[in-house]
């Protein structure tokens, strides 16, 4: 594997950390994996010594799936704030290390417009974690509007992870849902937010999306063409405006670090949207270590090696680390 130097190494910014209430509300509820897929452990200490093993900057930790869709109703508020203030911890812990994106307690809309001012102005963590449905419910739900409204306000950092999509339980495929239904389900909520006229309105978000985009690379052009004729919210869009709106976010390299992807990945992407992720604990090391060496080779059509951007970008989206 290729190493690159701390200080010229990228920032992780799909890395997740699983929290002590978090971990005990799984447990309570007979939850061992994640969808389907085995659920690790975490250990901050690890953590590090991957950083320092990979050569990266500094992780910006979340929480993974399941989400909040498996926390009981009423232990949603305390649990998700629980989660955020250990975040904080780590990232106080090691500042020079450690970012974090908070949980929010969705779907009650206020009690996250709370938790959102507490985790930007009391615990200043570096943006917030969405998960691609709530109960069913697409990020581009009307539903939703006070938050996108709020987050925008703040120009936030968003990432979204996959979970599963409603009715996963009647599938039967035989394979947990990070297999196939993690990458369309992050194509969906991208659907509903573009479709929605969410992304037209809340221009001053950033908002990252996992694993290259899902499918939405691949299925760019058709779903742009469906959305200009279809979506009521976007009269007058064309196709093209759709796909500008599809390259206004950020996509991480998890899971898509290797020929197969990366190409579909890079002709709709722009060269500054894209961001470096391991999905550790998650991503088995091996893997996410060829995934890493193989951005270390790889250029684009510009010359620009993947490894050069991924670092510029993540600088400029997180410049608390590499201004230490």
């Amino acid at each position: 594997m290729n190493k690159t130097s701390a200080t010229n190494g990228p920032v992780d910014i799909h890395a997740h950390f699983i929290p002590r209430d978090y971990l005990k509300t799984l447990e309570a509820e007979g939850i061992a994996t994640v969808d389907g897929y085995p659920l690790p452990s975490w250990d901050r200490d690890i953590a590090i010594r991957l950083m320092e093993r990979r050569g990266l900057l500094a992780q910006v930790i979340s929480v993974s799936a399941p989400g909040v869709d498996v926390i009981p109703t009423a232990k949603l508020n305390s649990v998700v704030r629980a989660a955020n203030e250990e975040a904080a911890e780590i990232a106080g812990w090691r500042p020079d290390r450690f970012g974090a994106f908070a949980m929010l307690p969705l779907p009650d809309i206020d009690a996250t417009l709370r938790e959102i001012e507490y985790a930007f102005d009391t615990l200043k963590l570096d943006g917030v974690g969405l998960y691609t449905n709530v109960q069913g419910r697409y990020l581009g739900d009307p539903k939703f509007k006070p938050v996108f409204e709020e987050l925008n306000r703040r120009n936030a950092t968003i990432f979204i992870h996959p979970v599963a999509p409603p009715g996963f339980e009647n599938l039967d495929t035989g394979l947990p849902a990070p297999t196939i239904e993690y990458p369309f389900d992050t194509t969906r909520t991208v659907m509903t937010l573009v479709g929605s006229g969410t992304m037209d309105a809340c221009k001053d978000l950033k908002i990252i999306l996992p694993h290259g985009g899902g499918t939405l690379p691949f299925l760019a052009l058709r779903t742009s063409l469906h959305l200009a004729r279809f979506s009521e919210h976007l009269s007058g869009k064309t196709a093209e405006d759709v796909l500008a709106q599809y390259r206004s976010f950020y996509f991480d390299l998890t899971a898509v670090s290797h020929p197969y992807a990366i190409d579909a990945l890079l002709t709709l992407a722009p060269p500054d949207r894209i961001l470096y992720g391991s999905d550790h604990p998650f991503m088995p090391e091996s893997v996410a270590d060829t995934g890493f060496t193989f951005l270390n080779d790889k250029s684009i059509p510009s010359g620009e090696r993947l490894s050069d951007l991924v670092v510029a970008n993540g600088n400029r989206l997180f410049p608390r680390f590499s201004a230490k």
